[in-house]
Parts: C-alpha cells; structure tokens; sequence
C-alpha cells in the first residue's frame, strides 16, 4: 500500500519479439482498463496495418466498451478502428481458466490467419 505502481502493462509485437515504442506503462492498484487503453493506443499510434490482433489475458471483458472508452481520450491517441481488422484473443495458456464460451470465441485455434 502507498505504492506508485503495482505492475507493469506492455504492448509488444509477438512476431518480432520486441516491445513497441510507447508501449510499457505501470499500473496503479491492479490492472485497470484505462491503463491499458492508454499504453494500447500509445503504441498503435505508429503503425498503418490493415489487421491487429491483441492477445490479452481479459480480452473477453476488455474488448466489450473500448471503443466506447477510446471515446473519451483524445482524438490523436485514438487509433483508426473502422478501417482495421481488429482481433481479441486470449494466451493459450491462460485461456483454460475462463468459461467455454471466452475459449470458443477468444482461441486462437479458431481463428483465420493464426499459425
């Protein structure tokens, strides 16, 4: 308690194995979405891509009001959403502790363009 940050978020390309620029943040008292919206949109902020997958341990509950919460930061800090292909997806590993519905539609192994 009385701690500045409680945890680090980060964003990093699963590909390549690197961190993205703007892409670490502490978190305050837990994970709160906020912070997660921020360092998310901070490191999306460079890239023009036709498809983003985000795989995230909550994607199942994080994905339902972002959009909506983007709504609210500012408008340069908003990546371009209706032009992308934006997928959610949940860590094969963390995956089996959610409900078959979260596995059935946040597996990677049911998703087009997953390898």
């Amino acid at each position: 308690m009385g701690l500045t940050a409680t945890g680090v978020g980060m964003i990093d390309c699963a590909r390549h194995d690197m961190k993205l620029p703007n892409g670490v943040g502490d978190l305050q008292k837990g994970e709160q979405y906020i912070n997660m919206d921020y360092i998310m949109c901070s490191a999306l902020l460079i890239f023009a891509m036709s498809m983003i997958n985000i795989s995230y341990d909550i994607a199942c509950q994080w994905h339902k009001r972002l959009w909506t919460w983007m709504e609210t930061m500012p408008e340069w800090l908003c990546p371009p959403h209706e032009s992308s292909l934006i997928q959610f997806f949940m860590p094969k590993f963390h995956i089996q502790a959610h409900v078959n519905k979260c596995r059935k539609n946040f597996s990677f192994n049911w998703s087009r363009y997953m390898g």
